[in-house]
């Protein structure tokens, strides 16, 4: 599986199944699955707001979180992805 974000490839995982780190930002990340003898399948994990944003404005105030909107430290991707590829 190859994971992609604003046309770059950003992480392989080879073998599958398997894990790899992934910076948070505010752009989304598409996930390509191959393996001969099986359809490609794709996946879009979107970058979404976290559930502690309003935790860090409290604490942290408006600056602070608008440095963590900018950058997407604020964001989150579903985790774990599970992908199926359906046989030819």
């Amino acid at each position: 599986c190859v994971l992609v974000r604003l046309g770059q490839n950003i992480a392989t995982v080879n073998p599958t199944p398997g894990s790899a780190y992934i910076e948070k930002t505010k752009d989304d990340i598409t996930i390509k699955c191959s393996k001969v003898g099986y359809v490609v399948a794709t996946y879009i994990n979107k970058s979404d707001s976290a559930g502690a944003t309003f935790g860090n404005i409290v604490a942290g105030g408006v600056i602070g979180w608008g440095i963590d909107s900018a950058s997407g430290a604020d964001n989150k991707y579903e985790s774990p992805v599970n992908i199926t590829l359906p046989k030819k």
